[in-house]
């Protein structure tokens, strides 16, 4: 027996609601589709202020895009969710998603009851994982060819990306892959023209508070400030009152006195999460200490992983010498990389660490290979 269609005003507003929404879904898809695949085409983004992004990755274009649609929206969402579970796919989830939306609109307005188009896409789904399943073989480590293969189609066949991903992957090890809270996307960096390699450590794209061209490239001690490298502060209003300001000056005096533990300690690199006191700069600089400053939360953790240190406040540098000696890192190599502005560490006593480094001719293809190479990365992760 043939479905009986809702007739009647309400029939028809409900229909040109599932339309709309449908057709919101549909926009969404069409500015993404002809980017999918290895031969998929790029994008050209260009921004309020002229600022212009070529891309063929999904969920950054949709992340530029303004949407105000509920429903486009929520299909923005699909591809955050697989960028943020996966680190890449989220062109072919956005239209997976697009499609079913379609053809779950075109079922209802034929007059099939929603909770039976709704059961139906289950159904099909479930399907579909188990055809995927049954087809499925496992990657046989690191060495299978089927991991390069991997890196290659989603590194857009840029073999040389594709090369430096499956570099890196071994260096860090299947282990290390399988960590549940490791994104293998988080070591690919660009620093601009950098003709591409894999670092055995970490590369922080950041120069020197205290730039020296002398800066010894030997093994050092590492401390690590989860506050500001510099005395405590008095509070505005108290430092208008002399006993405010002398309260200022004893800190200060303090602050300074405990700066001789860090020659104590052979303290060779400094870095800090929020700013450094000029004093404690030029301390540092007279005695060959390397400060590093304002470096993100995320930097700040790989760091610590990778050498060991466990970050402390600064009111911990009033400690006697050896009360903080447990708090400090170490790496065997630690360097500034004048040509890429970056410092390199190596030889840390902590976790395994690399650092996969893209570059390119312009701007704007770095960008670019940067978010391939990324793509590639999460795809060996997840097929691993």
């Amino acid at each position: 027996m043939s479905q009986m269609k809702p007739s009647g005003p309400e029939g028809e507003e409900s229909y040109a609601s599932l339309r709309n929404n449908a057709n919101a879904v549909r926009a969404i898809c069409s500015a993404v589709e002809g980017t999918l695949g290895p031969k998929g085409l790029d994008t050209m983004l260009v921004g309020a202020h002229g600022d212009v992004i070529i891309t063929n990755d999904g969920v950054t274009i949709l992340e530029k895009m303004d949407v105000a649609h509920p429903a486009a929206q929520l299909l923005i969402q699909v591809a955050r969710a697989q960028q943020e579970r996966i680190g890449d796919g989220t062109t072919t989830a956005t239209v997976l998603a697009g499609a079913l939306v379609a053809e779950g609109a075109r079922q209802v307005t034929r007059g099939v009851p929603v909770a039976k188009v709704v059961r139906g896409i289950q159904d099909g789904v479930a399907h579909a994982v188990r055809s995927l399943s049954e087809r499925s073989r496992p990657l046989q480590g690191l060495d299978d060819p089927m991991a390069y293969r991997i890196a290659y189609i989603a590194g857009r066949e840029h073999a040389d990306l594709a090369e430096l991903i499956i570099d890196g992957a071994r260096q860090l090890g299947a282990a290390k892959l399988r960590e549940e809270s490791f994104r293998f996307a988080d070591v690919v960096q660009s620093l601009g023209k950098s003709p591409g390699e894999v670092w055995p450590g970490l590369v922080i794209a950041k120069k020197p508070a205290n730039l020296q061209p002398d800066f010894p490239s030997d093994e050092a001690r590492i401390l690590m400030m989860q506050d500001a490298f510099g005395p405590e502060e008095v509070e505005d209003e108290a430092l208008m009152t002399e006993a405010g300001f002398h309260r200022q000056m004893q800190l200060r005096e303090q602050f300074r006195a405990s700066l001789g533990r860090l020659t104590e300690l052979r303290v060779g690199l400094v870095v800090s999460e929020r700013g450094v006191d000029p004093e404690a700069e030029q301390f540092c600089t007279d005695h060959g200490i390397m400060v590093l400053q304002r470096l993100p939360r995320a930097q700040l953790r790989r760091l610590a992983e990778y050498s060991g240190a466990r970050p402390v406040r600064r009111s911990a540098l009033y400690r006697p010498a050896a009360d903080l000696a447990p708090y400090l890192g170490f790496a065997g190599h630690i360097a500034y990389d004048e040509r890429l502005e970056c410092v390199r560490i190596a030889e840390g006593r902590g976790s395994v660490e690399v650092s996969i480094i893209v570059g390119a001719s312009t701007h704007e293809i770095a960008g670019e290979r940067l978010r391939i190479a990324r793509d590639a990365a999460s795809a060996v992760q997840a097929a691993l």
